[in-house]
């Protein structure tokens, strides 16, 4: 009885000890069934830039394309002045600006993270506040998210 009663609450425990889920996620933290997760936010006093690193996860059941604007996605400083990338890297998929790309176009995978890159040029000496990503949403075509994400 004691092995049975035993067996029984090992099952429970290793049951209840589940992955992390998008219905368990906060709803403010998933935008379009994507979490994005700050990493790191670097400045480079040698190149004079910054460079933003954020986690992006689907909680999507199928792969799905992920459309992000390349030009209205921007880091913001502590006066609210937007400022334009010099490279957007995501994944192995690189952009930069001169390359004049108006999006770059991505396959999430159902909770596989993918890192995305963003270094602006010319930072100077300013702070940092948030970077506004602007993203395809998922359910409607040419309907454009924004997502701000504080650093």
């Amino acid at each position: 009885m004691n092995k049975l009663m035993y067996v029984c609450v090992l099952f429970l425990l290793l049951g209840s000890t589940g992955s992390l889920k998008a219905q368990d996620l906060p709803t403010e933290q998933l935008t379009d069934n994507i979490q994005v997760d700050l990493k790191s936010v670097r400045h480079d006093p040698k190149t004079d830039s910054l460079t933003v690193d954020l986690f992006l996860i689907s909680y999507s059941r199928k792969p799905r394309e992920f459309k992000l604007n390349t030009y209205a996605s921007q880091v913001f400083d502590a006066a609210g002045k937007g400022s334009f990338y010099a490279l957007i890297k995501m994944g192995r998929v690189q952009i930069r600006l001169e390359e004049r790309q108006n999006y770059l176009h991505y396959l999430l995978e159902e909770e596989v993270p993918v890192s995305l890159t963003f270094k602006v040029a010319n930072w100077g000496k300013r702070k940092a506040t948030k970077l506004l990503l602007v993203f395809e949403d998922s359910e409607e075509e040419g309907h454009f998210i924004q997502k701000e994400v504080n650093l």
